[in-house]
């Protein structure tokens, strides 16, 4: 168990004010439940919406609904030391909450708060619980102590147990609108960096994912594995080759990656517009349009699995999952190609 890192805003993002302004309206009625669920795509922001209901919880001066930033509750969630408020995460290095991690937090919970108010534990991400977690953590949401507030920011419900579900009051956070994500980056933007809808539609529309694409070398990497992976499905370069190249990025960010591409190619080969796609190059549309949707979903099905047992703690070895993923799209290109032929000479 940790505190909050002190690095925060106390205001939600402009796409959350009417989830805020539900959750502040249950704060004044005394009608918040035991806990919430935030759940939603990744990088919308779900952190930061549960953060400022936090700190507005603990502050003891709150100004037009928010936290004021100067009382001694808001100096303490300032230096991160709040002895109500606490987070649980994966430790550093790792991808999986532990029961260890979680008993303490339920020790945590059990204590009459110092303060005198609310106990607060943020779970981010929620998913991210063992099987082991997510069971000792439920004694804590059936019997819960007065005054305590579980706030669990989830990417991906059906990755949470059921019973863990059904005992918090679900708000489901959309991916917010481009026109306004495009108002609230274009600001941000320095001079000579890609135009904001650019950058979004490279995320996958999320907001914050597509700030942190001007983080280093962010976009050049991007482009250079999606360059691999054309010259792959054109018979270029070999899965072996790329593989190694790609073994030294994060493997998690890198199947994040890929599965946008290929749910992206998923819906085009239906006729949904994608501006991705669109943006590819004419030989390579022109070798997806071979590939029998019955085996697309297969092969997405197949890396979704890799992506949730990394999501769980699973280790591979990255180079050995990355070869198998590009040799599988090899052989199904390969596939695919030989059914057009075969097609074509009936």
């Amino acid at each position: 168990m940790t505190e909050l890192n002190p690095t925060h805003s106390w205001h939600p993002y402009p796409w959350h004010l009417s989830q805020w302004q539900d959750l502040g309206h249950l704060l004044e009625h005394q009608k918040l439940p035991h806990a919430i669920m935030l759940a939603g795509p990744k990088d919308i922001g779900k952190g930061q919406l549960a953060r400022a209901l936090a700190y507005r919880i603990l502050c003891e001066s709150p100004v037009d609904g928010l936290a004021c930033g100067r009382c001694r509750g808001c100096e303490l969630n300032k230096a991160g030391t709040h002895p109500d408020l606490a987070s649980l995460s994966p430790e550093e290095g790792g991808r999986a909450i532990k029961v260890d991690q979680v008993r303490e937090v339920t020790q945590f919970l059990s204590k009459t708060a110092q303060q005198g108010g609310y106990k607060l534990v943020v779970i981010d991400p929620a998913e991210a619980m063992n099987g082991n977690a997510a069971n000792a953590l439920l004694k804590s949401l059936e019997e819960p102590s007065g005054n305590t507030l579980l706030i669990l920011v989830c990417h991906n419900p059906s990755a949470v147990l059921p019973t863990i579900r059904s005992r918090c009051q679900i708000r489901l956070l959309p991916l917010p609108g481009k026109e306004s994500l495009i108002a609230w980056l274009s600001p941000l933007l320095p001079p000579q960096s890609p135009k904001a809808g650019d950058l979004l539609i490279q995320a996958g529309g999320a907001p914050l994912a597509a700030l942190a694409l001007l983080d280093g070398d962010q976009i050049e990497k991007r482009e250079k594995r999606l360059q691999d992976w054309i010259k792959l499905t054109l018979g270029q370069l070999s899965a072996i080759e790329i593989a190694a190249e790609w073994q030294d990025e994060e493997c998690l960010s890198v199947l994040e990656w890929y599965l946008s591409w290929l749910l992206s190619i998923s819906r085009w080969k239906v006729g949904a517009s994608d501006t991705l796609v669109s943006k590819a190059p004419n030989e390579w549309q022109a070798t997806l349009q071979f590939i029998a949707p019955n085996l697309l979903h297969r092969y997405i099905e197949k890396v979704l699995l890799n992506k949730r047992q990394l999501q769980s703690g699973a280790n591979p070895n990255k180079q050995l999952l990355l070869e198998e993923l590009l040799l599988d799209w090899s052989a199904l290109m390969r596939l695919s190609r030989n059914a057009n032929l075969a097609t074509g000479q009936a």
